[in-house]
């Protein structure tokens, strides 16, 4: 426990409205991969957009219901980079998950109202965080703008014994019965 107690998470709720960037909220994901690096969702490995690329990229589980339709799902640095399917990064610097919709909620004149939780756990499967709503101070955004959803997750201190984190995560809709949620791991360079 003491272990766990030095690994520090630093997460930080962000949303915007800009043509140019994505609603966000800072989270961490649940691997889609299990200790033996089987895909919890099989729909991860053959999701494909029309174009030929990954709809689903990074070993991310993601399972929609109620409405929202997937347009694609990655793992990016705050550059927008693209993070390696290997899914590190370093103490201190953000990974994002980033979800696209093709639709997305139910809209009241224009307007949607959502929800999103995480539960961070490292390898052992001690929960660091547990946040039940990250958008409970919103009580609504565009609906184009809920089309795009980054949720950030930064380690800025590792424990030795931590191998990777583990995020399981959910967006809901407070208005409808639209869902999204899955999760995905990531790894910090020591």
């Amino acid at each position: 426990m003491k272990q766990v107690a030095q690994a520090f998470l630093c997460l930080t709720f962000i949303i915007s409205a800009c043509n140019d960037t994505v609603p966000s909220a800072d989270s961490n994901l649940l691997s889609s991969k299990d200790e033996n690096n089987e895909l919890n969702d099989v729909q991860a490995q053959s999701a494909k957009e029309e174009t030929g690329t990954q709809k689903i990229s990074n070993d991310i589980s993601i399972a929609t219901s109620g409405g929202p339709e997937l347009k694609r799902t990655f793992l990016s640095y705050e550059t927008d980079e693209q993070v390696p399917s290997s899914n590190t990064t370093s103490p201190g610097k953000p990974i994002y998950l980033n979800v696209i919709l093709s639709k997305g909620w139910k809209e009241e004149m224009g307007e949607v109202a959502i929800g999103a939780s995480q539960k961070i756990s490292s390898d052992d499967g001690t929960v660091l965080v547990n946040d039940t709503d990250l958008f409970e101070n919103y009580k609504s955004i565009s609906a184009e703008d809920a089309k795009y959803i980054k949720l950030k997750a930064v380690v800025n201190k590792l424990s030795p014994n931590i191998r990777y984190f583990i995020v399981d995560y959910k967006v809901w809709d407070k208005n409808g019965h639209g869902m999204i949620k899955g999760s995905y791991r990531f790894f910090v360079n020591k």
